[in-house]
């Protein structure tokens, strides 16, 4: 007799979440701690400065400003992340100060709050990814107010 479970469940899991909270971890390894000052990562490209906004028992709210200083024309990057540190997961709750990037399920537009929601999520783990991916000198330091 098969004992098989039907899979009812998306097929196209998110699984951005679960490594940017990964990366975050693995950069900034201090982010747990962090109640105030700025954590600070630079390379030979970029600066990337992450700030606690609020932290609770099991999140941590942050905000992530990204400056190119190899190019200073590029527009900052800014967003707004909650770190679920209970399930090892890392949201774009605000980015480029739209707010709050509403999850597709509770959008009337699903396909643009999808989209949204989805890009700027990827967009954090392309950042992130790089980061820990780079043979670049990097210095990550704390900063306190």
């Amino acid at each position: 007799m098969s004992h098989t479970l039907e899979q009812t469940r998306n097929k196209e899991p998110m699984w951005f979440f679960e490594h940017n909270y990964s990366y975050f971890r693995e950069l900034f390894p201090e982010i747990i701690e962090l109640y105030s000052g700025k954590l600070i990562y630079k390379d030979s490209l970029k600066t990337i400065k992450i700030k606690c906004l609020e932290v609770s028992r099991y999140t941590t709210l942050v905000s992530l400003s990204l400056t190119f200083t190899a190019c200073p024309k590029i527009e900052p990057i800014d967003m707004t992340i909650r770190l679920y540190h209970d399930a090892q997961l890392a949201d774009v709750v605000s980015y480029q100060n739209i707010s709050p990037l509403v999850a597709p399920y509770f959008s009337e537009d699903k396909n643009t709050a999808e989209n949204h929601k989805r890009q700027a999520n990827i967009l954090l783990y392309e950042i992130l990814s790089g980061c820990a991916k780079s043979g670049h000198t990097k210095h990550v330091t704390l900063q306190t107010a």
